[in-house]
């Protein structure tokens, strides 16, 4: 409160009175004063830091703080040179530089500001951020120029890439992000690294997405790639929660129970097995996988099935449009009983989309209830153009 901020500066003048020569009382004095907002405490604050730095001219924390008081007082000049001292005093310090670039901003000495600027942010990602900030109303979000001012420091790299995600200038942050290492965005700047890929599927820009997640995270036996189904053959395993946005998805419920078998393959190892056992049919868990393709291009989708299932409404592989959910191709129903056989269909992609889903589906049963139960095992599913 005024009345607590009087009484300690009443306390400070009295130490002063007593000690004129001690640094500290000085100091304490004109953070007080600032406390209380009026010309004549502005004027105070900056000559009790003025006396601070005289008593301790190699102390770069009173120098800063009466650099900052200036700057209050519209002391641009004094400000700059007090900063500079400062800067002398304690150059690895980013706080000086990045108080400094703003002053030196604000000045019209925009080389020399955004020098100390990026500087701060170089090594200090707590300034990296602000930084790009500034560079990008200063330059009406040009990027050319706030390159040629920031450099490529990791730092500023990874928060340009944020603002950039935020402008929705998508292209320019994959761009940019490309740039950095391998450990940059996988372990350094990873929350950027994620909200980019987030910020890419919401965004529908899948091929760019793929393009993240494929360097920020281990596949296995291959990555996921443009116009190919990842773990087709299913020799991977397939999750049942927490899986990568490209690969299988298995949504929540307990029927039909979904898994990988060995026992059953067309080809390789292994299959996917879907067991069913209801008596009302109602309950659906789909298995389904998002898949990055060319815009515009025609493809053919395959996959092999063997069947034990006894229910009136079989099952079938649709393809949808990513961007909007609309199906683009379904096959054939499965067959109720039925050794290997192949499904097949072709779709054209959207000129606008950039993704497909290809997902398991279940025949419209016309009776109320539809019963189904058995097991039908998938394997080698494909797409190609």
């Amino acid at each position: 409160s005024i009345a607590l901020n009087t009484i300690f500066a009443e306390a400070a003048d009295t130490a002063v009175s007593l000690a004129p020569d001690d640094p500290q009382t000085h100091y304490t004095i004109a953070v007080l004063s600032e406390r209380v907002f009026s010309d004549e405490n502005v004027r105070k604050s900056i000559a009790e830091y003025e006396r601070a730095t005289a008593l301790t001219p190699n102390d770069f924390r009173t120098w800063l703080a009466l650099g900052k008081a200036r700057e209050h007082g519209d002391d641009a000049a004094g400000a700059e040179k007090a900063l500079r001292r400062a800067l002398e005093l304690a150059p690895n310090y980013s706080e000086v530089r990045w108080i400094l670039g703003n002053v030196l901003l604000r000045r019209g000495k925009t080389d020399e500001a955004f020098d100390e600027l990026r500087r701060a942010a170089e090594t200090s990602a707590d300034f990296a951020s602000p930084t790009v900030s500034t560079a990008w109303q200063m330059f009406d979000g040009d990027l050319e120029k706030i390159n040629r001012y920031l450099g490529d420091a990791p730092t500023i790299k990874s928060a340009l890439v944020a603002y950039l995600m935020r402008a929705k200038r998508f292209d320019e942050a994959v761009q940019i992000w490309n740039t950095l290492s391998a450990d940059d965005k996988r372990a350094t700047f990873r929350v950027n690294s994620d909200a980019l890929f987030n910020q890419l599927t919401q965004a529908k820009k899948y091929r760019a997405a793929l393009q993240i997640t494929t360097q920020l995270n281990d596949f296995s036996p291959e990555k996921p790639a443009v116009g190919r189904i990842y773990n087709g053959s299913f020799e991977d395993d397939v999750k049942t929660s927490g899986a990568n946005f490209f690969a299988w998805q298995i949504q929540d419920g307990a029927q039909p129970q979904i898994g990988v078998d060995a026992s059953q393959k067309h080809g390789g190892g292994h299959s996917l097995t879907v067991v069913f056992n209801s008596v009302a049919g109602r309950d659906f868990r789909s298995v389904s996988q998002t898949i990055a393709v060319e815009s515009g291009a025609k493809y053919a989708f395959q996959s092999f099935y063997k069947s034990q299932l006894k229910t009136a409404a079989t099952l079938r592989w649709e393809i949808a449009d990513a961007a909007d959910g609309r199906v683009l191709a379904q096959t054939a129903p499965v067959d109720a009983a039925s050794d290997w056989t192949n499904l097949k269909t072709e779709f054209v992609v959207p000129a606008n989309s950039e993704a497909v889903v290809v997902r398991l589906a279940r025949e419209v049963c016309k009776t109320t209830l539809c019963p189904i139960s058995g097991r039908v095992w998938f394997d080698d599913l494909s797409i190609s153009q």
